[in-house]
């Protein structure tokens, strides 16, 4: 139970976001390390170090990982040690990762854990490898509905809502965006999280978790250096250096600007408990004060992680985690009348909430466009950017999916559009510099290619290369090919499946008096052989819920559902032992 309630945490972490409570890694046989091998025993010790440090909590999944990769220089053929690395990876990041090892967990050893089809799956989908993904999935529901544990019913749902985005992220790669996007570098994007992207007066503020070791303090909750306000100046589309903004909250808190307010007031983002609060931030010559609680917003019991203000400061739109929400986190607003009174807070509706997160919240300045993140809706995975168009009778039309390449299967965070109309976003995908990083829309000018050690220069006049002090973009993401699923007939292949109730299983071939005496009702019962067993089924569902609900009905106490690919049956059973 203890390795089953650990699968349902961090299934719960990976889907909604929240605080992973660790829990052990596998254990790995000290017997296939410590064997007159020196080389061995030390990366043993290394192995106990790393879950010592896994069991401090999520922020030190990383220091973990790097121990037990320099364990598995000296042991590659350890299945738990395989399975434990691609778990770090899929928290700890780069997700797509963790494909290799989980696969190779379950080639060294079948049955390792029932989960391992689902995070398997994951991992392919963190590659946009959704068919096979899709496949994984469903090989783990036949495993969970086999299971009296109480936690069945949750993660079924999870591999549901997993195989519902592999299914957008089949369209969405298919229908890429006319938009292209770019990788902010130079004194931007860190292997720390960057993000909250904001444009103003010639200026591009962002939040980052950087920091320096022997000044900064962590966060309590994540080990994480407390975020920061960075301000680089932007001209001409190039970026000057980074510097850090002093606020009254950066020494034991996480602070980010979020939107402007009339003249020169700005709304941010202060939190050291877990429940932040939104708070109004006065800007005078270049130094930042007057930091005010916005009390018509904020709720003691309650986080307000995020704020838009449309330019002439009668609307405003935030997330929260108040009660009488949908899902965890909602999308509120509220109005000012020509007196200066906001109206009491509202929830923006159903349309737009789901009972899934939603993340960040940007209404343009003439108020015509919001969008947010959300894990809801047609999602391809994690977080993804939606956009609402305002309608003609002043309510906001159906969300949309913004689509690939700007959203992807890891999270998309913190849209803003400037006025120019260029929009930035931070993302937690695989190959940026690591955590989150901030990218932009492609610019019509070619960008300057970058080395991070050495940067290479463009050849242009010489009142430009003055101008050129870091580039703000250096790596074009353009759709790989690669990325791009195989042809519509093989995909449709990868899909084509089958629920059946298996009714009865036995080494010896069943008569039809014995069989007859299991089941009464009147379908026809399919005999299958295979791996030294003869396999008794019924019935052929499109989906697993009409097969449950037949399985129920049938008057067979122990029967189960199986998942057929054509004639054959895959995954794999405890009852019966492994079927591939």
């Amino acid at each position: 139970m203890k390795g089953l309630f650990y699968t349902l945490i961090l299934l719960i972490f990976l889907m909604f976001g929240n605080t992973l409570y660790a829990q052990e890694l596998l254990p790995i046989n000290k017997s296939e390390f410590v064997q007159k091998i020196p080389e061995r025993k030390i990366a043993y010790s290394k192995i106990k170090e790393a879950n010592k440090l896994y069991a401090k909590g999520l922020g030190y999944v990383g220091k973990c990982l790097d121990l037990l990769l320099e364990a598995y220089d000296t042991n590659s053929e350890s299945p738990q040690l395989n399975y434990n690395i691609g778990i770090c990876y899929l928290i700890n990041g780069p997700k797509d990762k963790a494909l290799s090892y989980m696969l190779k967990a379950d080639s060294l050893q079948a049955n390792l854990r029932s989960d391992v089809h689902f995070f398997i799956g994951l991992a392919y989908q963190y590659q946009n490898k959704f068919g096979e993904a899709i496949v994984q999935f469903k090989m783990n529901q036949e495993l969970i509905q086999q299971s009296n544990e109480s936690i069945s019913k949750e993660l079924m749902n999870l591999c549901n809502k997993h195989i519902d985005e592999c299914r957008n992220g089949k369209i969405f790669i298919k229908q890429i965006g006319a938009e292209k996007i770019e990788l902010l570098s130079g004194n931007v994007n860190t292997k720390y999280d960057e993000f909250n992207p904001f444009v103003f007066s010639g200026n591009f503020y962002f939040s980052s978790r950087r920091g320096i070791e022997s000044q900064d303090q962590r966060s309590v909750q994540d080990n994480k250096f407390y975020e920061k306000i960075y301000k680089a100046k932007l001209t001409d589309g190039v970026l000057g250096k980074s510097i850090a903004l002093n606020t009254k909250f950066d020494k034991k808190s996480n602070v980010a600007l979020l939107s402007k307010y009339l003249n020169n007031q700005f709304v941010v983002y202060a939190d050291n408990s877990g429940n932040g609060n939104l708070f109004y931030a006065d800007k005078r010559n270049d130094k930042w004060r007057y930091f005010k609680p916005v009390s018509f917003i904020n709720e003691k019991s309650s986080r307000e992680s995020s704020a838009s203000f449309t330019d002439d400061g009668k609307e405003v739109y935030f997330v929260s985690n108040r009660k009488g929400g949908f899902g965890e986190c909602d999308i509120y607003f509220s109005s000012r009348d020509d007196e200066g009174k906001w109206s009491r807070p509202m929830n923006i509706g159903a349309e737009i909430n789901t009972e899934y997160d939603e993340g960040d919240v940007f209404v343009t300045s003439d108020g015509k466009e919001l969008y947010f993140s959300s894990k809801g809706h047609n999602s391809m995975g994690g977080y993804d950017i939606f956009k609402c168009n305002r309608e003609e009778n002043n309510r906001w039309g159906k969300p949309e999916n913004l689509g690939f390449p700007i959203n992807s299967t890891d999270n998309d965070i913190t849209f803003f559009k400037d006025k120019l109309g260029v929009f930035y976003f931070a993302s937690e995908r695989s190959g940026g510099l690591g955590g989150f990083d901030i990218y932009r829309q492609k610019q019509k000018t070619e960008p300057l290619v970058v080395n991070e050690e050495k940067p290479v220069e463009k050849k242009t006049t010489a009142s430009v290369e003055k101008k050129m002090i870091t580039p703000i973009a250096t790596i074009v993401i353009d759709p790989p090919s690669k990325l791009i699923e195989k042809p519509e007939k093989q995909e449709l292949a990868l899909e084509a499946f089958v629920y059946r109730v298996q009714i009865a299983a036995s080494h010896k071939e069943m008569g039809t008096v014995e069989l007859f005496k299991r089941y009464k009702g009147g379908d026809v019962i399919e005999h299958l052989f295979v791996g030294g067993w003869h396999r008794y089924t019924i019935g052929g569902f499109n989906t697993y819920e009409e097969a449950a609900k037949y399985k129920d009905s049938c008057g067979v106490p122990d029967a189960f559902v199986v998942l057929f690919k054509g004639d054959y049956r895959i995954g794999f059973t405890h009852r019966t032992g492994a079927v591939k």
